[in-house]
């Protein structure tokens, strides 16, 4: 090859101005300048203090089921002692999502033998848990169509006639609203119009007393209201799940209406007594708020049609539960009526995002699995005789300590969490103590629903503090004063009321 057709060569191989990545460079291949070390994370006190809480609780847990069998408990029940050990240390750290627990207790009770595995999936299926399904798709009918958004305006628009009615309207529309609904999607809904009734009376944040008393007159109503029925809260279905699985008994809607009916109504008004007290009145624009309500009613518009049949299905189902309760399964009437919103689309399935919490959901099905087999190997029995051992105990003073530690469970886990906890070992007591299954049940279930005193203590004061208005000591002192009065009001209704309708 001649010299010009090499020169020719090279020049087509390798043009003049062709572009090279840096790595393809000669020379240029210099190595990369180090990364600098990564910062050390720290735990911060609550990480550190949550991870050293359930190492504590699983060693404990293990000492348990490692430990020689004690005399008068099985096995089985020693097994099941563990694991209530370890769940309970997870509900009360939150150091997983409580339905992963749920799943965790499915999990260990399987493996270590407490339960036969067959009688563990079933219990996890109980009616409860499709119960608690079918009251969120209903709910997120409700909420999604408009409806429950209309009836709260509804009500409002009848309390105009000055500050203390207003408030009043706030609580009352949050308490008849959460006995259709859950209280955190309650709270939910009514927490934009709150914010905008008192952005436009120029309520001051953190210093404006009467604002103070809009949002805990909404976060209180949403509380006091949830234990009205089946469908204010998530814990009412789970105990309900507990009591049928353990002793094959349920509580029509009707009869738990009936039961609560005192506590709800002289609830509400001893909160809007304790707001009126513990707040200085002060003077503010109420014809702002009158013209923020009407303005929102005046976007809704008219009454659709996928409202009216939402409305129609809502409240069929509602009579069905009265009316049927104690032939029908509750659950079945709930999931036939899921199915009929489907059916005539007015509930999408993507609709359903943010409304079914599947991880209470799963939370259910565990702790009810949990509650049947710390029931039936006698490790319940046995954990109670060990702290009551043979003195008698009247029913009055067990209706009160179970009310106290279910209400002080709620200070350290979610109160469905805290029925879980309680109800196997206050079933054990009804053995030696002449109260129904029923008694315990209401009074567990109504008592976890009392803690109006942090912010974290349930969802609709969780919302009330996110806006604002409330510093954590408003919270506290007024909210320590409405717990025991509510606590008051219940343990009134446990001895007066209640025998005269059969339940105690």
């Amino acid at each position: 090859m001649s010299e010009a057709a090499g020169r020719e060569s090279t020049l087509l191989e390798d043009p003049p101005g062709e572009f090279l990545w840096p790595a393809d460079r000669p020379g240029d291949h210099l190595p990369p300048p180090p990364a600098p070390p990564a910062p050390r994370r720290r735990l911060s006190r609550g990480a550190a203090l949550q991870w050293g809480a359930s190492a504590l609780g699983l060693a404990a847990a293990i000492a348990v089921f490692l430990a020689p069998t004690p005399a008068g408990l099985t096995p089985a029940g020693q097994a099941a002692c563990a694991v209530f050990l370890v769940c309970t240390t997870l509900w009360i750290t939150d150091l997983v999502p409580i339905g992963v627990t749920g799943l965790l207790a499915v999990s260990l009770l399987t493996l270590t033998g407490a339960m036969e595995a067959g009688d563990i999936y079933a219990s996890f299926g109980n009616s409860a848990v499709f119960f608690i399904i079918g009251v969120f798709m209903l709910a997120a009918a409700t909420i999604h169509s408009g409806l429950s958004k209309r009836l709260a305006l509804f009500f409002l628009r009848r309390f105009e006639q000055g500050p203390h009615a207003l408030a009043a309207g706030i609580m009352l529309t949050a308490v008849f609203m959460t006995v259709w609904m859950p209280a955190q999607a309650t709270a939910a809904m009514l927490f934009p119009i709150t914010v905008e009734i008192s952005a436009a009376m120029g309520l001051r944040p953190k210093h404006s007393p009467y604002g103070k008393v809009l949002f805990l007159s909404l976060a209180w109503g949403a509380m006091v209201g949830s234990n009205a029925s089946f469908l204010g809260s998530t814990r009412a279905p789970l105990a309900l799940g507990i009591l049928q699985s353990t002793y094959g008994q349920s509580i029509t809607f009707g009869q738990w209406v009936a039961a609560s009916l005192p506590l709800v109504l002289v609830g509400a008004a001893v909160g809007l007594l304790v707001l009126r007290l513990w707040f200085p009145r002060e003077e503010v624009d109420l014809q702002a708020a009158r013209d923020t309500i009407h303005r929102s009613v005046r976007e809704l518009g008219r009454m659709g049609g996928r409202q009216a049949v939402v409305a129609g299905i809502v409240g069929a189902t509602v009579c069905a539960w009265v009316v049927l309760g104690g032939k029908v399964d509750l659950a079945a009437i709930a999931l036939l009526a899921a199915a009929l919103l489907f059916l005539v689309r007015s509930l999408e399935w993507q609709d359903l995002d943010g409304y079914v919490h599947w991880g209470i959901v799963l939370m259910y099905g565990g702790a009810i699995a949990l509650g049947q087999a710390v029931e039936s190997t006698g490790a319940a029995r046995w954990l109670v005789s060990g702290m009551v051992g043979t003195r008698e105990v009247s029913p009055a003073v067990a209706i009160v300590v179970l009310a106290l530690l279910t209400v002080l469970l709620t200070e350290f886990m979610s109160n469905a969490a805290a029925v879980a906890v309680m109800l196997p070992l206050a079933f054990s007591m009804s053995d030696q103590l002449p109260i129904s299954p029923v008694a315990i049940v209401l009074t567990c279930s109504m008592a976890a629903g009392l803690d109006f005193t942090f912010p974290f203590s349930s969802a609709p004061n969780t919302i009330a503090y996110s806006s604002g208005y409330l510093r954590m000591r408003d919270m506290l002192g007024a909210g320590l004063v409405m717990t025991l009065l509510q606590v008051g009001l219940l343990l009134l209704a446990a001895w007066l009321y209640w025998p005269m309708i059969g339940v105690l």
